[in-house]
Parts: C-alpha cells; structure tokens; sequence
C-alpha cells in the first residue's frame, strides 16, 4: 500500500494521466505476470488511460520466459530419461521445441492484450539514438565489469517520452530504478512518477475505508478458503490467487540436503488483515494475512553416499499479500495478488529475544482483528487492561507478571450479550532453545496457549485467529480439513451461542 515515501498522487496528476507504463523490473523478479498485466489494463480502461509496454520491453519479457523453458526442459529431460531407464511410461513432450517458439508464444499472448494494453512499437531514430547512448556510456547506459550496458532502457524511455509528446507528468513508471531519474535528469527534463506495483493501486486512485458491511464480505470470504488446497497458489476454482512464494528458503539445511520442490499446500486458518481500502470503483485491497502448509520433496543423502526421494509437509507457513477483492452483488468473486509477490516464513520458528518483545508483537498481532476499534496498547505485560470493540463484540485484554513462571500472562475475553469466552496466552522461557547459560544467544521466549480447537495455529496467532472464528463463523466447506470452533450465529445476531 501508499506509504509516506510513496504518497498518493495529487488529483492534478491523477486527472491528466495518460498511461502507466511497465518496465521489465515492474514484475516480481523481473518475469512476466500476463493476468497481472490484463488486470492493470483493465483498470486503467475503466479509469480513462492506458498502460503502456514498450517494444525493448517486451523482448527482454519474453526472452526471461525463454530461458525459464530452458530450465524446466533441462530438469525434465534429465528425469524422462531416469523413467525410460526404469521402464516407466514417459509423458509426451510439450508444445515448444525451441527458445524461437517459446519467445514467439509469449509475444503473441502480450500483443493479445490489446487494447487494454498497447504495446509502443521502437522508432528507428530512437534506437539509433539508444545505442549511441550505450556506446558512448551516457545515461542510463554504463559499465558493467568493462560491459557496456543501457542501449535497452535507453530506448524504452526515449520511446515513453516520444509517445506522450515530451509531457513527463501524464505518465507514471511501475518500479523504483534509480537509473530512471538519472536518465531524465541528464536529459534535463524533471523526474517521471514512478511508484512500485505494490503501492500503485493506491498512489492512482482515490480510496477510502470500506463499510462495515464490505469489510465482514471480504473476511467472511476468507473464512471460507480455510481448507482448500492451493496448487501453484490458487485455490480450485480460481477464487483466490496468491503471489509467488519464495518457499525454497523454509526447508531447513538439517531437514533436508537437496530441495527439489516446495509447494503450497491447503489454507489452514485466516489469521487477520489490516489496511483494507475501498476505490471509488468498488475494488477493495488489504493486507492479508494466512496460515497454510507447505509440502516439500527432494533428496536425503545416506552415510554411505547414496541417496532416497524424500517428502515432507511445513505444517505452519505464514503467509501476507497485498489482495484485491473484487465484488458482485455483494459477494466477492475474485481474490488476488496486488504484486504478484506475497512473504512467507515458518510460524513454528517463532521466539522473542525477551518478554517485553513478546508482549508488544502479541498485541500488534491482536490490532490484525478485522474491524478492530480501540487501543489496546500503552500498558506493559503486567499491568495491561485494555478493552475494544469489533463487530458488536467486546474485546477485553488483561496481562499480569507471572514472576518468571511463566514470564507473563494475557488473557483475551471476547463477549456478546449474555455469552462470553476467554482464551488465555503464556510467555514462557525456552529452555531447549537457549541454556540459562547463554541466554542472548538467539530467541528464547515463546508463546503458549491451551486452546484446543485448532492445534496447528501456533500460540502466536492463537488469539486473533480464535476471536475472527467467534466473530465470523467458518462456513461447512466441502472436502474441507478446518475445524468448526465458532459460535453458531453470525456477528448480527445479538445472542451468540456456545461454540460448536
């Protein structure tokens, strides 16, 4: 989202765009997201401009694509050949035999975004001129181990410039290249807006807090994705598309010696979400925060030098994107990645380096609540007593020292009418962690709860997640692993009941 140092464009801009105008570095890591890429069209459609991927551009894309064939042609041919050994059945081989194929495949899906998204054909005399740049090292050309380099970015933004009439300010720049300034600097012309993917959406439109109403659409949405699985992301039917995952680096060395694959696996609980917006169009976006699994295969290396397949499930991925929810007669149909990125680590690796750090991260993970009105901050671990509303719900917060045994206590109480439920949270001393010895050797406090409706939500995330499943209840879903642990109305109803 918009942030101080990537503010909302003023309306004086925002009212003479022209386009917004994708570089090779917009995209997470530099690969092309062609749904992102409609998306972006379809909304600059709607607003009255255009995106703009220029020529230079586009190669460089579907170039990256090529080399990313290459990869998984490389990978596959050495494993068809380990099948045909064993005297398996070998799948047929795909639809591309050529890096030449494969690159005129992804051009022709871009060039088939038209009209949403125009593709600025490279003038002649630009080129000329791009390489002249990168021959004589004048920016954004450079040199790189004695290479010189720039001739590509060069000659996109002479073409950008070319095609909004020399008018810097009706653009806006996906990214945050530092050699874009330089270049335009040199050519004594003032800076472009350029703002990167992940705060575009709201340095474009004008957003406001949603209702109440829309805000319990998005969460009860959510809810509902609790225990479907996501292959490469998204769940079966599309509803939900997450961003790309660096999973890689959650395998442990110890557990693993040869990472082959990592994988999402099922959605295991909605955790929370903050900086929900709502455009004037109706597009709602908010940080997002999920609890899955990930399963993991690769290979274990015995003693005597010999190796076996391996796999293994994470059982506590945490997970944020940026999501837009789009809506449709009040009902969200459509989830998806702002980015294209989303973060994630290992939610069993949680620990604090002392019990004040823990205190503070337990209640900043209690304001991810949806809807949370009240402060419950200002107090230390032993003395906070805090109250806040959400959704018709009273939310009490109450702490005190435990002198050791544990560190500290926090008791949550959420209630309703005449129906109330507590859940109570420890911090406690990790002594398998962290000897008393050498106690600033890496984080040793931890959190503990006894709650037992969800064993796989760590002690951590235990209290927002126990209060969103009393607020919203988790609907039944079909083939769905999620325990039911709400009450058995919905956040409306004045008298909730006991929990299921």
């Amino acid at each position: 989202m918009a942030s101080a140092k990537y503010p909302a464009l003023p309306e004086s801009v925002r009212h003479g765009l022209r386009a917004i105008v994708f570089d090779t570095n917009s995209f997470p890591r530099g690969g092309l997201d062609l749904e992102l890429l409609r998306v972006w069209g379809n909304r600059a459609g709607e607003e009255g401009f255009e995106v703009w991927v220029p020529e230079p551009v586009l190669w460089e894309l579907v170039e990256h694509a090529s080399s990313s064939w290459e990869a998984w042609r490389a990978s596959t041919n050495q494993a068809r050949k380990a099948m045909q050994a064993a005297g398996l059945d070998v799948p047929a081989e795909g639809p591309y035999s050529t890096r030449e194929e494969v690159m005129a495949a992804v051009e022709g899906l871009l060039r088939s975004l038209a009209p949403s998204v125009r593709i600025l054909e490279l003038d002649g005399d630009l080129a000329v001129a791009a390489l002249r740049d990168q021959v004589q090292i004048r920016p954004p050309a450079k040199k790189k181990s004695d290479v010189k380099t720039g001739a590509a970015d060069s000659a996109w933004l002479r073409q950008v410039l070319r095609t909004a009439d020399n008018k810097v300010g009706s653009f806006v720049i996906v990214g945050a290249d530092a050699d874009v300034y330089q270049a335009f600097s040199s050519w004594g012309l003032p800076k472009p807006h350029m703002v990167p993917l992940h705060a575009l959406h709201e340095s474009l439109f004008v957003l406001k807090a949603p209702s109440d109403e829309i805000r319990n659409t998005v969460v009860e949405f959510l809810q509902g994705v609790v225990g479907l699985p996501l292959r490469g992301g998204r769940t079966p039917e599309g509803s939900l598309t997450l961003g790309d995952v660096d999973l890689g680096g959650l395998v442990h060395e110890w557990e693993l010696d040869q990472v082959r694959n990592v994988e999402l696996g099922h959605v295991r609980a909605f955790l929370g979400m903050n900086q929900v917006k709502i455009s004037r169009r109706g597009l709602v976006t908010a940080q997002v925060f999920l609890l899955v699994d990930a399963v993991y295969s690769g290979w274990r290396i015995n003693e005597d030098g010999t190796s076996i397949a391996h796999t293994s499930t994470l059982p506590q991925v945490w997970v944020r994107d940026v999501l837009s929810f789009t809506l449709n007669e009040g009902l969200v149909t459509l989830a998806r990645s702002e980015t294209g990125q989303a973060m994630a680590f290992r939610a069993d690796d949680m620990a604090h380096r002392d019990e004040s750090e823990a205190f503070d991260e337990f209640v900043d993970l209690l304001r991810l609540i949806p809807g949370l009105d009240g402060e419950l901050g200002g107090d230390t671990y032993d003395s906070a007593n805090a109250r806040a509303h959400v959704n018709g719900f009273d939310l009490e917060l109450v702490s005190e020292s435990g002198g050791g045994e544990p560190e500290w206590c926090a008791t949550v109480t959420l209630s309703k009418g005449d129906w109330s439920e507590s859940l109570e949270v420890r911090c406690e001393w990790d002594s398998i962690r962290v000897p008393y010895e050498m106690p600033d050797l890496m984080p040793a406090y931890v959190l503990i709860t006894d709650e037992p409706a969800d064993v796989q939500i760590p002690a951590d995330w235990a209290a927002p997640a126990w209060a969103i499943n009393r607020i919203w209840p988790r609907p039944t879903v079909a083939g769905s692993t999620a325990m039911p642990d709400a009450p058995s109305q919905k956040a409306e109803d004045p008298s909730p009941g006991e929990p299921a």
